[in-house]
């Protein structure tokens, strides 16, 4: 039994833990550190997992006292690269949360800091182990797309209202949208296509989400709260949905945009178009990319769960449909990637290395850095 510290124990360490438990991985949570960890040892007290864990309050503490065989960082992702320093100073295999890092000064320091442990680490992209992507990706692998020439991919969040009510509306939290969504994008469209992009155009406006309601104000406070289409009580009692956090979207202090877009240019001339919103409702939500080849075009979408392949040489086309585990988030992705995590633990290299976390940080990092200056930005890796 692998024993297993968690640093910063949220809703995505709770998803992970669950997806351990459905693989029934061979992992005993013997550590949490998290400065709230008073009110959640009480919550942790009846569940059998937990029985015997050591809560701390601080990520040093922890990995001071215990002898860990992994640690998994689940903090808000402006503290990822904080802590993965602190677990390579320990040579302790991890499971890094995206993005790895939400600018360019935490990407040199985790660049330097990873040295000698980057295959030892999974990076949290859980669409890469999903079966739609791995069909994408065997076929472009075989040839049958022939030479892929283009890509163009989409992203729109049906969930989106939770970047404008919740934490993650501070975008010195999250770095902003494109860290925040598109480095899972980015991740899988250039782990199908087997190159990455080396330079970026991109756009960020913010279209539905803004506003001029004083700053801070919550939902229960506003005098729209029964009207507003956005309010937490219109969207639990009208669209029967969990609200997805306490604030108004349309407040002076919300940050992120709503609506981005980027054009990626790899070494040899592919061209992939990225198009990501955050304002869609129910079956507007889209997600998925089109493989545009010399031979034939595929597209799929983890919404539809379907992926369409159309020939040229002949008039005919296939449709691929795939089913979901149930009660998983990321499409069935994150038992798999909890299959690849303990993969690591047991001394094989990481399918989902923390080079793949930094070229996709790298990509969506020169992204921001294009639609705040309005010019083609090179992209740096350096590695």
């Amino acid at each position: 039994m692998k024993k297993l510290g968690i640093i910063g124990y949220g809703l995505r360490s709770e998803t992970m833990m669950k997806a351990f438990q459905g693989i029934q991985a061979p992992v005993q949570v013997a550590a949490v550190a998290d400065p709230l960890w008073c009110q959640k040892q009480k919550a942790f007290a009846q569940t059998a997992e937990f029985a015997q864990t050591v809560f701390y309050e601080t990520a040093e503490e922890m990995l001071e006292k215990e002898r860990l065989d992994g640690v998994l960082i689940g903090t808000r992702c402006n503290q990822h690269t904080k802590y993965a320093e602190l677990v390579f100073q320990k040579k302790i295999p991890l499971f890094l949360e995206k993005p790895v890092c939400i600018n360019e000064e935490q990407y040199q320091r985790l660049l330097h800091a990873s040295e000698g442990m980057r295959g030892q680490t999974v990076v949290s992209f859980p669409l890469r182990f999903t079966c739609i992507v791995k069909e994408m990706k065997k076929l472009v692998d075989s040839g049958e797309l022939g030479e892929v020439l283009s890509v163009q991919a989409t992203n729109h969040v049906p969930y989106g209202s939770v970047y404008y009510h919740s934490w993650y509306r501070d975008d010195s939290l999250t770095g902003g949208l494109f860290l925040q969504k598109s480095t899972h994008d980015m991740d899988y469209i250039t782990y199908i296509l087997g190159k990455r992009p080396v330079s970026v155009v991109a756009k960020t406006a913010k279209m539905y989400f803004k506003g001029e309601k004083e700053a801070g104000l919550c939902c229960e406070d506003c005098s729209e709260y029964h009207t507003c289409p956005e309010s937490s009580f219109v969207v639990k009692t009208e669209r029967k949905e969990e609200p997805t956090g306490k604030y108004c979207c349309f407040a002076k202090d919300t940050g992120n945009e709503d609506v981005g877009a980027a054009i990626f240019t790899c070494e040899d001339g592919t061209i992939i178009s990225y198009h990501q919103t955050f304002f869609v409702k129910n079956n507007a939500g889209r997600r998925g990319a089109r493989f545009i080849g010399s031979k034939a075009s595929a597209e799929f979408d983890f919404y539809t769960a379907t992926l369409r392949v159309d020939y040229y040489d002949a008039k005919h086309s296939a449709e691929h449909r795939f089913t979901y585990p149930e009660g998983l988030v990321h499409f069935g992705g994150d038992e798999q990637l909890a299959k690849a995590y303990v993969d690591v633990l047991e001394g094989k290299e990481s399918r989902s290395d923390l080079c793949a976390g930094l070229a996709s940080a790298a990509a969506c990092l020169a992204a921001k850095k294009a639609a705040e200056n309005g010019k083609e930005e090179h992209i740096f890796y350096g590695f």
